[in-house]
């Protein structure tokens, strides 16, 4: 049985508090947003408050700075409650990794604080 996988603590951690929030901010809600198709302001600025809207965005730009897995555990367990919401750290995620990874540090400087923030 020791050579079962099992998430570090830290991700663990990270796991349960993004849960929670789904579970009391997002659930309620995620029959009505699949109803009306319209975007979830009050879910986005719940993820927002917590840093988990981005969670990849490097430190350095005002990002939690987490890592693949944080950002897989994020989009996991906002899909657990509401697929709809899930696409705003998917979005954000696919949205920054151009500049992530080939943007020049000028323009990451100038749009990632941004989409931290």
């Amino acid at each position: 049985m020791d050579d079962v996988y099992r998430l570090p603590e830290e991700h663990r951690e990270l796991q349960q508090a993004v849960r929670a929030l789904a579970q009391d901010k997002i659930a309620p809600r995620a029959a009505e947003i699949d109803e009306t198709g319209q975007f979830p302001w009050d879910v986005y600025e719940a993820l927002a408050a917590s840093g988990f809207h981005a969670i990849h965005i490097p430190e350095e730009y005002g990002g939690s700075g987490g890592d693949n897995l944080a950002s897989c555990i994020v989009i996991e367990e906002v899909a657990r409650v509401c697929a709809s919401s899930s696409l705003i750290p998917i979005c954000n995620k696919l949205g920054t990794m151009g500049l992530l990874l080939r943007g020049s540090e000028e323009l990451k400087k100038q749009v990632l604080p941004s989409i931290a923030a």
